[in-house]
């Protein structure tokens, strides 16, 4: 018998209990405040080059701010004190023939407000709520590829080319199929439009477009270019660690919006994005948050992270969060709220039929980087080089098919940043690895809540018949030695439990001095997330994304 020490995931859970973890409001845009070429953002003053579908504030102009936008007396959205302005690429069907339709919504667009904790310089850090006055863009109208990188993702952690912020960015985008017969597919799973033949024989129930906010913050307002002072942390819609420079946290806003694709589903064609984008690739919206003075600060307070005096973060109702039950609207003062179109591009045709986008936007579907220009050119249907194909893939499971939750695909460990060594850690008490269940599971501890997965490393069959002794994991009270791997968040009762998963050198003996030593083991996990949110009228739109993994 000879001892091979190596080193392996091994899963130590690390638990602290609080309130309110990874709260989230589901604000709900009943009402198309308007559909034009204005973006206060990019074009100030002028007519934009595309036409941008827009909730929220009906002082939204060409020239708006956040102080214009509070003077409304109406907003599109669900919370009467919102006067914030959310606006997005809009999605149009192009017939063989180049005729060009304006493809509708399905039940308004939802702006998720999510408070996901993130490390920043070592330290786990909850969200504070976004001041007035903060401008920033999501994605870019130009860009027509995925920049080379891996499609699917990869397993996080992402490293490399995966882990930068242009990459990111492009994860940020999501195209998720719906079918309200199959289970769901994970959010942010596919970062390309699907072709049509794929919609039509896939998405009998439409399309939803999906578009989330980077939430570290370098504490300006706005940048040039409306974007660089903000970034993503390095899971993206699972947190992670936001990058040097951007020592604040913000509100993670996540927007969903379903289109009604299939619609068109017995005509030949393509769709194409209001910026001239068959490909997907170039989706992007804005936002420029304008809330009354004190209530998005108040609703932090109340009904955030690290404060909710019971489940109001965790269920998604607007409506439970006191501050924000005192100014809901109906839907029918939701779609009363109508901006005023400036002359300027009062003449567009938006909805159609019309044989150019509005605006007269070229259509490119790359690969090349899109350039702004007028008229038709570009293919009908992308290049199959440009827009790959994805199966059809669900995502985790949730609870109530008829809640709106969001999903997110199985995958391995996100956060890398090493923890805090104020961090108790309760090691797992035994352990054991097995060449006919070839893994090796982790026992959790008896305290955690029974809702919590079971986190284990997958090991590959020994050849040998023998059974392999695993020490147990010692325990290691300087947690900021330790390489995090993932995290993992479970709710019981009113509290919430994070079980964080590092990686830590244990001792494998096997039979014989010449034996194999066992392959390196990967760390798994299952985490949901986002559960029981909002249930409402349009509850079966949302049954098709259940029980996220955030």
């Amino acid at each position: 018998m000879s001892s091979i020490a190596r080193t392996v995931a091994a899963a130590i859970a690390i638990f602290s209990s609080f309130h309110g973890t990874n709260a989230l409001w589901r604000l709900q845009c009943e009402g198309i405040a308007g559909m034009a070429r204005i973006d206060p953002l990019v074009n100030p003053g002028k007519a934009s080059s595309h036409m941008h579908t827009i909730k929220g504030s009906g002082a939204f102009s060409p020239s708006s701010t956040a102080a214009d936008l509070l003077n409304s007396n109406c907003t599109s959205c669900q919370v009467g004190a919102d006067h914030s302005a959310y606006w997005t690429a809009g999605l149009y069907f192009r017939d063989n023939s180049g005729t060009l339709t304006a493809v509708p919504e399905i039940s308004g667009h939802i702006s998720y407000y999510k408070y996901t904790p993130c490390y920043i310089n070592g330290v786990l850090t909850y969200p504070s709520a976004m001041p007035n006055g903060l401008q920033m863009i999501s994605g870019d109208p130009l860009q027509r590829n995925f920049s080379g990188l891996s499609v699917p993702d990869p397993p996080q952690p992402w490293t490399g080319k995966d882990a930068t912020q242009a990459a990111l960015r492009q994860k940020a985008i999501g195209f998720n199929c719906m079918n309200y017969q199959a289970q769901p597919e994970p959010s942010l799973f596919r970062h390309f439009l699907p072709e049509k033949s794929y919609l039509d024989a896939h998405c009998p129930d439409g399309l939803r477009l999906e578009l989330l906010f980077p939430q570290c913050w370098n504490g300006e307002l706005d940048s040039p270019d409306h974007k660089s002072h903000l970034a993503f942390p390095s899971a993206t819609i699972n947190g992670g660690t936001c990058p040097p420079g951007y020592d604040k946290l913000i509100n993670q806003i996540f927007y969903e919006t379903i289109f009604a694709t299939n619609t068109f589903a017995a005509q030949e064609g393509t769709f194409v994005l209001s910026d001239g984008d068959p490909t997907g690739y170039g989706y992007h919206g804005d936002i420029i948050v304008a809330w009354e003075e004190g209530v998005l600060d108040q609703a932090t307070q109340m009904c955030g992270p690290d404060t909710s005096p019971s489940d109001i973060g965790f269920s998604g109702i607007t409506s439970s969060c006191p501050v924000l039950n005192q100014t809901l609207q109906t839907v029918e003062e939701q779609q009363s709220c109508q901006i005023s179109i400036p002359d300027m591009v009062s003449s567009d045709n938006i909805h159609g039929p019309v044989n150019e986008l509005p605006g007269n936007v070229k259509i490119q579907a790359g690969p090349g980087y899109a350039s702004y220009g007028t008229g038709s050119g570009g293919p009908v249907v992308p290049p199959s080089s440009v827009v790959p194909t994805l199966s059809y893939t669900a995502g985790s499971s949730g609870t109530n098919p008829e809640d709106g939750n969001i999903f997110v695909q199985k995958s391995t460990a996100t956060i890398t940043q090493p923890l805090s060594s104020s961090t108790s850690v309760i090691t797992t008490s035994e352990a054991a690895v097995t060449t006919s269940a070839a893994s090796v599971e982790f026992v959790s501890s008896p305290s955690l809540p029974s809702s919590t997965p079971v986190v284990a490393t997958s090991v590959a069959p020994e050849t040998s018949s023998s059974i392999a002794a695993v020490t147990s994991a010692p325990a290691n009270s300087d947690v900021s030695a330790l390489s995090t791997l993932t995290t993992i968040f479970s709710t019981s009762g009113q509290e919430a439990f994070e079980v964080i998963v590092v990686e830590q050198e244990i001792t494998v003996t096997v039979p014989g001095a010449g034996a194999t030593p066992l392959p390196a083991a990967k760390v798994k996990r299952e985490h949901e997330h986002l559960v029981n949110h909002q249930k409402h009228k349009h509850s079966r739109r949302h049954q098709h994304h259940l029980g996220r993994n955030y």
